[in-house]
C-alpha cells in the first residue's frame, strides 16, 4: 500500500520536475515476463525514480545494505520493494548475506516481477559507465539456473541521460534497449558459470554503453560542453534534419564525441586549434557576464524576440503573481533543506524531487483545508489543481523577463558599439566556421573509409 501510494506521488512529480521527458524503445520491454532492468547511475536515487516511472513497471530494487542497519529503516525500506546486497568493501561481516538474497531475487523473477540493478554499484554524475560488477549477471544466471533455464527472464539496459539531474525543470530521456535473452547462455553456463558470468557482465556493460551519451575520456567532457553549446544547433540548422527525436539526437552527440577523438588523433593541430578557440570564446563570454550581469549568451544565438516578449510579460504578470503568491514559500522552503542537507552532487536533484513533492503537497493541502472554510467546493478543488501549473507558469514568466532584460541590454551594447560584444560575436562566427570545415572533413573521411 505505501508502495503504491509513493509510486504514484513521484510519477506526478517526476512530470513537474523535468522539462522536457522523453522515452525511447518503451515497447523492449516485454509483458507478463520476469525481467531485470540495468542502467547507468548519474542521479542516486532519482535514478530508480525516472526509471520505474517511465518502464510503468512496478519495481523491485537492489540497495545497499550498509543503508539497512537502521531497524526502522530497514522495515522502511522494504515496504518499497528494496532489496539488500552487501558489499565486501563496506561490510565484510554481512556478505553471509547475500546468498539468501540472491534465493529472494529468484523468487521474485518466478513470480514474473520485474527488478532494478545499478550494477556500477555507486552514483556520479558524470557521461561515462564506470566498471560493471558481475552481480546482475550472477543473480540472473542463479534465477535461471534454479528454474533449469525455464523462467525466461530477459535483461533491459538502459541509459539514463540528463540534460542536467542537479537542476529543476531541465529534461531527461530513457533510453531502453534491445532485450538480453539469459536462456541464450545456458549451455556457457553449464560449461563454465564463471566464465559466462563474466560474458554476461561484459555484454550488459556493452549494452547499457549504447544507450547513454558516453564520453569515455573525462579530458574531453569540457570540449563536448563547448561544443553542444556554440555549434550543435548551428550543426542542425545546416543540415536541415528538421526536429530531431530524442534518439536521433542522443546518437548524434555520440558521433560528435566520437569526432572529437578522430581528430585528435588523426589531425592533431586542428584539434588543438579548435580547442584553444573554443576556450577562448568561454573565457571573453565569462569575462563579459561577470561584468554585465544581464548579459545573458542565449541573445548572442538570436534566440529571443523583443516584442513577443514585452507583450508575453505584460499580459502574463496576473497569472505570474498568483503562481509567485502560492509557490514561493514551498519553493524557497526546498532550496533551502536542499542546500542544508546535500553532501554529494549526485544527491542533489533527488533530493530536490523528493524534498520538493512532500513540501509542496504538504502546502496544497494546508491551502485546500484553509479555502474549505471560506469557499465553496468545487472552487477550492479546481484552485488547488491549477496551484502547481500556475507555479511553473511564475518560473517561465520570470525567465522571459530576465531575456527581456539581457536582450535590451544587448541591443544597447551593439549600438554603443561595444568592442567586447562585437569580438564574442566575430569570434563565434569565425568557431562555427572552423566546426563546419571540419565536419566536412569528418564526413569525407569517413566515406573514403567505407
Amino acid at each position: 500500500m505505501i508502495y503504491r501510494i509513493l509510486e504514484f506521488l513521484l510519477k506526478v512529480t517526476v512530470f513537474f520536475y523535468f522539462k522536457e521527458r522523453y522515452v525511447s524503445n518503451r515497447p523492449n520491454i516485454p509483458k507478463g515476463r520476469p525481467v531485470m532492468f540495468v542502467s547507468n547511475h548519474p542521479g542516486a536515487f532519482m535514478d530508480p525514480i525516472v526509471i520505474t516511472t517511465f518502464s510503468k513497471k512496478s519495481m523491485y530494487f537492489i540497495a545497499r545494505g550498509e543503508s539497512f542497519k537502521n531497524k526502522f529503516a530497514a522495515y522502511f525500506f522494504k515496504l518499497i520493494h528494496m532489496i539488500p546486497v552487501y558489499r565486501k568493501e563496506q561490510t565484510p561481516e554481512l556478505t553471509h548475506k547475500n546468498k539468501a538474497v540472491f534465493g529472494a531475487c529468484s523468487k521474485h523473477f518466478e513470480k514474473g516481477r520485474a527488478m532494478l540493478i545499478f550494477p556500477e554499484g555507486t552514483s556520479k554524475i558524470e557521461p561515462r559507465l564506470r566498471k560493471v560488477k558481475s552481480g546482475a549477471a550472477r543473480i540472473a544466471l542463479g534465477a535461471e539456473a534454479q528454474n533449469d533455464f525455464n523462467l525466461d527472464l530477459i535483461i533491459i539496459p538502459v541509459g539514463l541521460n540528463y540534460s542536467n539531474p542537479k537542476d529543476f525543470r531541465t529534461n531527461v530521456h530513457v533510453n531502453f534497449g534491445d532485450p538480453i535473452k539469459v536462456s541464450a547462455y545456458q549451455e556457457a553456463y553449464k560449461n563454465d558459470s564463471f566464465v559466462t558470468a563474466k560474458t554476461l557482465t561484459r555484454d550488459i556493460e556493452s549494452s547499457i554503453k549504447a544507450q547513454m551519451l558516453l564520453i569515455e575520456k573525462e579530458e574531453d567532457d569540457k570540449v563536448f560542453e563547448q561544443i553542444q553549446s556554440v555549434y550543435f544547433k548551428e550543426m542542425l540548422d545546416r543540415l536541415k534534419v528538421g526536429k530531431l527525436t530524442a534518439a536521433e539526437e542522443l546518437t548524434l552527440k555520440n558521433e560528435v564525441i566520437i569526432a572529437i577523438d578522430f581528430f585528435k588523433n588523426k589531425f592533431p593541430d586542428l584539434s588543438i586549434r579548435l580547442s584553444q578557440m573554443l576556450k577562448e570564446y568561454s573565457i571573453k563570454l565569462r569575462i563579459v557576464q561577470s561584468k554585465y550581469t544581464m548579459f545573458d549568451h542565449k541573445v548572442v544565438e538570436g534566440k529571443t524576440s523583443l516584442i513577443a516578449n514585452v507583450i508575453g510579460g505584460v499580459f502574463g504578470f496576473p497569472l505570474f503573481f498568483v503562481g509567485a503568491l502560492f509557490n514561493y514559500l514551498p519553493y524557497r522552503l526546498v532550496g533551502y533543506f536542499t542546500n542544508r542537507f546535500t553532501q554529494r552532487d549526485d544527491f542533489t536533484g533527488a533530493l530536490r524531487m523528493v524534498i520538493g513533492m512532500f513540501t509542496f503537497l504538504f502546502t496544497y493541502i494546508i491551502f485546500f483545508f484553509i479555502g474549505f472554510n471560506f469557499i465553496s467546493n468545487w472552487i477550492v478543488v479546481s484552485g488547488i489543481a491549477s496551484l502547481p501549473f500556475l507555479g511553473l507558469f511564475s518560473l517561465g514568466y520570470l525567465k522571459l523577463i530576465n531575456r527581456v532584460k539581457a536582450e535590451l541590454f544587448f541591443k544597447k551594447m551593439i549600438l554603443t558599439e561595444n568592442s567586447s560584444i562585437k569580438k564574442i560575436l566575430a569570434l563565434r562566427v569565425q568557431i562555427i566556421e572552423e566546426f563546419e570545415e571540419a565536419r566536412l572533413l569528418y564526413n569525407k573521411m569517413e566515406v573514403n573509409k567505407d
